[in-house]
């Protein structure tokens, strides 16, 4: 996976106070760990009410005095973006565009046609909001498309963004189905007519408003690395989520009979009598095969649309509890919806996180 990274962000309390008060060893300490944890481009976000270009150029020249990695620009403003991607030693990604008026996506890919090395995150909405069906999301991305055709660009450079909302919010009754189908429907449509264009998401943002958040993201990048997505907006110092996605992507290469060896495992309780792709880095042996098991465990609910009940996780493993109610919530299999099995879980004590 493209890993954006995401913790130079003024959003997040710890990184705005750092940006009032100007703590330039904080920053660049920041970045230098994105960079060693595998970051490809390392997202820069001011998110302050005045002076946001001097501030991106104060925060840029902090980053690139430490590594070489390519930064992301991150704006909301498109007049942001265009001026201070000249700060920038070497093309990077501008975050992002969409097809909403006040975007202004024709300035934007006017400077990419200019610029090669330079990409972008398109994410699919447009003037109406946040499209609430598949069917929209795919007429916005077409749109986007032919802004790119109009200037050039190849799908290479593009990473769509298709729009991830927290699951917590999904409403069971849409058109598109329970769970994460509006988004799966997108990639899947996206992926078969652009192969080499990126697919991208802020991972995390599936989780805001629920308990046990790692669980819902550990499930939630090993379902869409599953339908294609392989770029995302992430914490790489996080090395749990870097061993559910390698785990993930070496489970994705395996033959279908190897898959479906540990499939069938997962469904008759015996996974700890087969053998499993590790993640690489700095695990113990335990810590790699659990991240690999609650790969595996994703994986195979979705090829067999098993619910918790069908499943009956080990009581005592709860990390097997925590993604495999996650799993059931994000495929759509919780009939109560909104993650309430998740969260009810979760009050039970079931994924042994101490509670807030």
């Amino acid at each position: 996976m493209i890993i954006i990274a995401e913790k130079l962000n003024g959003t997040i309390p710890s990184m705005a106070k750092a940006i009032a008060g100007r703590d330039e060893e904080w920053i660049k300490d920041i970045a230098r760990k994105e960079a060693a944890d595998g970051a490809a481009f390392i997202d820069v976000c001011a998110s302050v009410e005045v002076g946001e270009v001097e501030t991106l150029y104060w925060m840029i020249d902090l980053v690139q005095s430490v590594t070489d990695v390519p930064i992301s620009i991150d704006s909301p403003s498109t007049e942001v973006l265009a001026e201070t991607y000249k700060f920038c030693k070497k093309p990077g990604l501008f975050n992002s565009v969409s097809m909403e008026s006040k975007k202004h996506i024709d300035s934007i890919f006017k400077i990419m046609a200019e610029n090669p090395g330079w990409e972008v995150i398109a994410m699919l909405c447009d003037d109406t909001g946040i499209p609430k069906s598949a069917a929209d999301r795919l007429r916005v991305f077409d749109n986007i498309m032919k802004k790119a055709e109009e200037y050039g660009i190849d799908p290479s450079r593009i990473h769509i963004d298709p729009i991830i909302e927290a699951a917590a919010l999904m409403d069971p009754d849409r058109e598109d189905g329970p769970g994460i189908t509006i988004n799966t429907k997108v990639i899947d449509a996206i992926r078969a007519k652009y192969p080499t264009i990126h697919i991208t998401s802020a991972i995390s943002n599936i989780s805001h408003g629920l308990p046990a958040r790692k669980y819902m993201n550990y499930a939630f990048a090993s379902l869409v690395l599953s339908h294609g997505l392989d770029s995302g907006i992430l914490d790489p110092l996080n090395h749990g989520m870097h061993a559910i996605i390698d785990t993930t992507e070496k489970m994705l290469k395996l033959s279908d009979a190897e898959m479906q060896k540990i499939v069938g495992a997962v469904k008759e309780q015996t996974l700890e009598d087969v053998e499993l792709p590790l993640p690489d880095g700095d695990f113990t042996p335990e810590e790699a095969r659990k991240y690999a098991e609650m790969s595996a465990t994703i994986l195979a609910m979705k090829e067999l649309q098993m619910t918790v009940e069908d499943l009956e996780p080990d009581e005592e493993d709860r990390n097997i509890q925590g993604v495999s109610y996650a799993a059931e919530a994000l495929l759509g299999l919780d009939e109560d919806g909104y993650c309430m099995s998740y969260i009810e879980a979760y009050k039970d004590d079931l994924f042994g996180v101490p509670k807030k």
